[in-house]
């Protein structure tokens, strides 16, 4: 037991277990979100890749187009990059020149960075080849009856929920409590899970009459649906905040607000944003996440969407972009969706717990923070705008959608020819690129992949449109963190448990209620705090002071 708390430890203070858990989401999410991309840099490497040029596919191109790139000139620039913002920042704050900074951050921060890119590209090279093979004939993601997973997927299934298993039986034993009961029993009901997938029941080699009403057809239907790399992906997303939520509830049962706040993110998520696609899909409708909202999901607001959809599912992607997330942003603060629906905070509150204090307080974090957000927020407009310019502007006589056909270059968006002007042009690539940069690098690998080393919210805090626009219209309505005057002892958990990087503890000292536009609104700050200082409120002030100055 010694051991796994020096694991835990090693893991949650970015020892070398947590840049080997960076590693690993990071080539995840490559693997999963750009395979031909990390494919076709896979290829300029050489010995660190077993990749042949027989294992892409014609469609299967490098759509960035720069000659000469590999993998090495990439982690090479990652680390320039970082190492000169961060001595950019020390220029303004610190008033050290920039060279010197340069100089001292190329060692500190640089280098790190520069091998954490380069690392990342073997797990990229393996999810690629195991998430989206290039043949796949009657291979299968999900495991099998006849079609064992690979035996090390296995071992560590196994060891894992041995682990976590032993270690909530004796918390249990040790405490009387029923918290690490659930916790265990969460362990062997995922390892339950991955023994279900391969009985009889989900079987493919064993395929059920067409038209057969049973419950082995219907198990049928739903292996179909998740075997895929989309379809494994949510699955495994799910049981992740699944499995956070439920240490979540054993953590913080003590606390009515984040008992609620954390199954109403386990429901919505198994439900909105797993559940119902799926069944949509099983009876021939469209995917569509109903828990999605523009600019979060930029294919709300897209023509295909508006003019291809079911009636219903355009009015509800447009009525909820355009009056309910304003609306409910100006009343209820942006906490009534980063909190409680939206499936990226829900991973960070629930998986992403065990790294919450990591996410950096200082004054450079936020002012990278202000400038990443609202750029963001911003493209997102401008890409929304231009599609749908190019879909109702040109020589025909129709609106036509400018939409993406599959993976593979910008050639691959699908337009009536007759409008295939310099305008659709434009669309078409602002909005693959959008998506390469965007939707792929910053929400998937930099969201999730980070959380060992920077901490959750780093999508949530430093990209994500959606959390712009809904700060700036929390600013405009009566969300705040209240707090009581002279009770504060300056301990500091409220600012050592905030997601979002904001110095708490500095409003709490002063005795000033804030609102700041940054904040989600998951009360770990009032549910922390050991004097009750502090509570998160959308009620009528009897008094709030606005809080203006530059500062976390």
């Amino acid at each position: 037991m010694t051991l796994l708390r020096a694991l835990k430890h090693d893991l949650t203070h970015r020892g070398p277990s947590a840049w080997a858990l960076s590693v690993l989401l990071l080539g995840f999410y490559f693997g999963l979100y750009l395979p031909s991309e990390t494919r076709a840099l896979g290829l300029r490497v050489g010995a660190l890749s077993r990749v042949s040029g027989r294992d892409l596919s014609g469609e299967s191109v490098f759509a960035l187009h720069l000659p000469g790139l590999s993998w090495w000139a990439v982690a090479l620039t990652v680390g320039l990059a970082g190492a000169a913002l961060h001595a950019a920042f020390e220029r303004t704050d610190e008033a050290r020149p920039f060279g010197e900074g340069l100089a001292h951050r190329l060692r500190s921060t640089g280098l790190p960075m520069a091998l954490l890119t380069l690392l990342t590209l073997p797990a990229g090279l393996v999810a690629a080849r195991w998430l989206d093979p290039p043949t796949r004939g009657t291979r299968h993601l999900l495991p099998t009856a006849t079609e064992h997973a690979p035996w090390v997927v296995v071992a560590l299934s196994v060891v894992v929920t041995a682990a976590l298993t032993l270690d909530g039986l004796r918390r249990a034993w040790r405490q009387r409590a029923p918290g690490p009961l659930w916790t265990s029993t969460a362990s062997l009901g995922a390892l339950g899970l991955f023994a279900v997938y391969g009985t009889h029941v989900f079987d493919p080699a064993a395929p059920r009459p067409p038209g057969e009403r049973s419950l082995a057809h219907l198990g049928q239907l739903f292996y179909f649906a998740l075997d895929s790399r989309w379809g494994l992906y949510g699955a495994l997303y799910t049981l992740a905040v699944l499995s956070g939520g439920v240490f979540m509830l054993g953590r913080y049962r003590a606390s009515r607000y984040q008992v609620i706040r954390t199954l109403a993110v386990m429901v919505v998520q198994c439900s909105f944003g797993f559940a119902i696609p799926i069944v949509l899909k099983l009876f021939a409708w469209p995917e569509f996440y109903f828990s999605y909202f523009w600019p979060l999901k930029l294919d709300a607001l897209m023509p295909e969407t508006l003019l291809r959809e079911p009636l219903v599912l355009g009015l509800w992607s447009v009525l909820g972009a355009l009056v309910l997330v304003p609306l409910a942003g100006v009343f209820f603060g942006k906490r009534w969706y980063c909190a409680w629906v939206c499936g990226c905070g829900g991973l960070a509150n629930t998986a992403g717990e065990p790294f919450r204090h990591l996410t950096s307080k200082s004054e450079r974090a936020w002012r990278f923070e202000r400038a990443t957000i609202y750029t963001v927020l911003i493209v997102a407009v401008l890409v929304t705008a231009a599609v749908l310019a190019a879909s109702l502007i040109g020589p025909g006589t129709r609106p036509t959608a400018v939409y993406y056909g599959g993976d593979g270059a910008p050639g691959r968006y699908l337009f009536d020819p007759i409008r295939s002007d310099a305008l659709v042009g434009f669309a078409a690539k602002a909005r693959y690129y959008y998506g390469i940069v965007v939707a792929s690098v910053l929400s998937g690998a930099i969201g999730v992949g980070l959380y060992p080393l920077g901490g959750t919210r780093q999508w949530c805090r430093n990209f994500c449109p959606m959390a712009a626009m809904l700060g700036l219209a929390q600013r405009l309505g009566r969300f705040r963190i209240e707090v009581k005057e002279g009770m504060c002892i300056s301990c500091g958990m409220c600012s050592t448990h905030c997601e979002m990087g904001i110095d708490v503890r500095s409003y709490a000292q002063e005795g000033q209620s804030f609102t700041r536009a940054a904040c989600v609104g998951c009360g770990m700050c009032a549910t922390v705090c050991p004097r009750g200082v502090l509570a998160v409120t959308a009620a009528p002030p009897t008094q709030l002071v606005q809080i203006r100055r530059r500062r976390p």
